[in-house]
């Protein structure tokens, strides 16, 4: 089964909408010979695309991490509030 990266680079490659500047290092690299420079552009650009999303996955993980733990802990204070008040006033202590 292909990966989504490499889905998206042949995509890109179907609907010429390629990287220009890649393209042409890969056919200097495949000495002219297009169906090479294709077949590195698609190695190339399907490794680029696995990096990129490996870092939005790195960079998104901690963000949502800050707002569950103030919820949480907002959450925590709540019940511990609820439980005294319901004690102190079944209790009298106020």
């Amino acid at each position: 089964m292909p990966r989504p990266e490499h889905i998206q680079a042949v995509k890109e490659l179907e609907q010429n909408e390629i990287e220009q500047e890649l393209f042409d290092s890969c056919l200097e690299h495949a000495e002219g010979d297009d169906l090479k420079a294709r077949t590195i552009y698609l190695h190339r650009r399907s490794a680029e695309l696995k990096i990129s999303k490996e870092d939005l996955d790195e960079r998104e993980k901690w963000p949502m991490l800050l707002p569950l733990l103030v919820l949480y802990t907002l959450g925590a204070i709540g019940v511990l509030l609820l439980v005294f008040g319901f004690l102190g006033f079944q209790l009298n202590w106020w």
